[in-house]
């Protein structure tokens, strides 16, 4: 095909038809920009597919992460409910003159495996947002709302973390001063073999002494949300 073009442009010089010539290669060059436009444009949509592509993988990884989030704060939201209840049967017991053993016993029973003590965190799983702000493709979401929902999201995350933080920070202070002064380690015997069970006045001082604490006290306090003088 060059060569076919090659002899015409040869000839037409031959001629001496150069205004032909002039018109031939203009058409030419025409030619030659059009099939420069159609390859970009053949380009581009290979290179905005493969965008698209790549694009997607990083929001399908965000979606799953978001998933994760989902699950760990529904199960943190089940642990904070039934904690917040015990810690406030907790409230009622200490504020009464007499407890039953019977009260002390449905505290350790149903109660106590959702104590403030108990480590929970949230972290939320950020690795595939991490990874679109780096990789340069935010740029393509851009000014939309899906780019706003999604700062939105992991605002709301790092503040739900903060508040998580400053929960369990506050909570492993107290959870030290109790085991520092042995508060818990005397009534491990007595709940194992059953409130129900106990005499001695030594265990009932022991009980006593743990429920009035003022570590114990403030846990369960500040976990109910409520105030205690």
């Amino acid at each position: 095909m060059i060569k076919f073009f090659r002899k015409i442009r040869q000839k037409l010089l031959t001629d001496n038809k150069f205004s032909k010539y002039l018109l031939y290669a203009i058409g030419e060059i025409i030619l030659v920009v059009i099939g420069i436009l159609i390859a970009l444009y053949i380009n581009n949509l290979n290179t905005e597919k493969q965008d698209s592509i790549i694009l997607n993988g990083y929001l399908n990884n965000i979606s799953e992460n978001i998933k994760l989030d989902q699950a760990n704060l529904e199960q943190i939201a089940v642990f904070r409910d039934s904690s917040i209840i015990g810690s406030k049967y907790f409230m009622n017991i200490i504020e009464k003159e007499n407890t039953s053993k019977e009260q002390y016993s449905i505290y350790f029973s149903e109660y106590f495996a959702y104590n403030p003590w108990l480590d929970k965190y949230f972290q939320s799983n950020n690795s595939g947002f991490e990874a679109l702000k780096n990789s340069g493709y935010l740029s393509k979401i851009q000014q939309t709302t899906f780019e706003t929902e999604l700062y939105k999201y992991y605002g709301l995350v790092e503040q739900i973390e903060n508040e998580e933080k400053y929960l369990n920070n506050f909570m492993e202070e107290m959870k030290y001063d109790i085991y520092k002064n042995n508060i818990v380690q005397p009534i491990k015997p007595i709940v194992r073999k059953g409130i129900g069970h106990i005499e001695k006045d030594e265990d009932f001082d022991n009980l006593r002494r743990f429920f009035n604490y003022p570590s114990v006290v403030g846990s369960h306090s500040r976990n109910a949300g409520t105030i205690f003088e």
